[in-house]
């Protein structure tokens, strides 16, 4: 709903030929649910109002509903006879949405993204202060603005300038684009939600006057709530074709007892990238993926998949993880030695938390890009 600052220059005047005395005065905004009380000076009347004087006020308010609104102005004096008088003016206004609002949510991986596109719907321009999401928790909020990139890049030398530079403008009818990304906190004890956050909106119109506005709670998918997240959390900065690198892979516990042992592998017969490859390793006249030997046991050499389908990148010496014990609400950290075997970029999956005994399927690691060199 949005909150509009009202803003009123109310002239009493006496166009009487009489001193009037005893002068109150009040003023109330009339809506359709409610009626407030802006002005009131009945407990501190004006002594008196000479003919073709005047008594002049501001009122303020802040609108927080749509639609038509009464601005109710009484006067009660004591005329020249002594007789009490009464003297009632209303003034109509509409108030309506200045902006409007459209939202997209996305999930990729383990994130969500949300797009927000704002549109200018009021009579004149106006200057965007900010854009703010506030997550629901467990849920934190980042805004993704290349705005702030492009503005230091190009920063004038002049303060005034710079200051000019970052004025988000917009006028009418027209509308600017925001990109959060929400991340769940793995330590936090709220149960997952469909509910994401409100969006908030501060804008000052063309005179100034201050806008808000802020959103109904915004729904997305509804995110089951895992009892341990797997996330890669480190990839080491230049990864070359057919040498080894490492990975950390960070497992996060959600709930609030002590779980272990669980067991991180790498799942055999994960697909390999469909984008276009360069020659092959056979080509080269080196040993192929295919051909490489599969060790079941903890340690090797290295660790394929030797089905239909396979990867892209292997698990290189150590090809499974034993984890005996995890906090509850704890984190645990685990450095991997994998392996590329095509260039280009490639996809880190298959990584698979398992209970050691039951083998029960705890999370499994959402298709992670990485960029092979030659």
């Amino acid at each position: 709903m949005p909150t509009l600052s009202f803003v009123g220059y109310i002239a009493l005047g006496n166009r009487a030929n009489y001193r009037a005395t005893e002068v109150m005065v009040k003023v109330e905004l009339q809506t359709v649910r409610q009626k407030v009380v802006l002005y009131d000076n009945s407990t501190a009347p004006l002594p008196f109002l000479t003919p073709g004087s005047r008594h002049d006020f501001i009122i303020q308010h802040d609108i927080k509903e749509l639609g038509i609104h009464s601005l109710i102005c009484s006067t009660v004096y004591t005329g020249a006879d002594g007789e009490r008088r009464y003297i009632p003016e209303t003034f109509k206004f509409t108030s309506a949405n200045p902006l409007y609002v459209k939202t997209k949510t996305r999930q990729v991986g383990g994130d969500t993204l949300i797009e927000a596109c704002i549109e200018n719907y009021s009579k004149g321009p106006m200057v965007l202060e900010y854009v703010r999401f506030d997550a629901a928790p467990p849920l934190t909020a980042v805004s993704i603005d290349i705005r702030d990139v492009l503005l230091t890049d190009f920063m004038s030398d002049n303060p005034l300038g710079s200051y000019i530079d970052q004025l988000q403008v917009l006028d009418v009818g027209c509308g600017s684009n925001y990109l959060f990304r929400l991340t769940r906190g793995g330590a936090s004890a709220q149960p997952a939600s469909s509910a994401l956050g409100k969006l908030e909106i501060k804008w000052r119109g063309s005179l100034g006057e201050v806008g808000r506005l802020q959103t109904q709670q915004i729904l997305g998918p509804p995110m089951p709530a895992k009892e341990v997240e797997l996330k890669i959390v480190f990839v080491s900065d230049k990864v070359q074709l057919e040498r080894p690198f490492q990975a950390v892979v960070k497992l996060q516990s959600n709930v609030d007892r002590q779980l272990g042992p669980l067991t991180l592998a790498m799942a055999p017969g994960v697909p390999q990238s469909t984008k276009a490859q360069p020659p092959t390793a056979q080509d080269r006249g080196m040993l192929q993926p295919s051909a490489m030997p599969r060790l079941t046991a903890d340690t090797g050499n290295l660790a394929s998949a030797n089905d239909s389908a396979s990867k892209s990148i292997v698990a290189c010496g150590v090809t499974s993880h034993t984890i005996d014990t995890l906090a509850p609400r704890g984190s645990t950290q685990i450095t991997m030695s994998l392996m590329p075997l095509s260039q280009g970029v490639q996809q880190l999956s298959g990584l698979v938390l398992q209970g050691s005994h039951d083998g029960r399927v705890y999370d499994r690691l959402q298709p992670f890009e990485v960029l092979v060199g030659a």
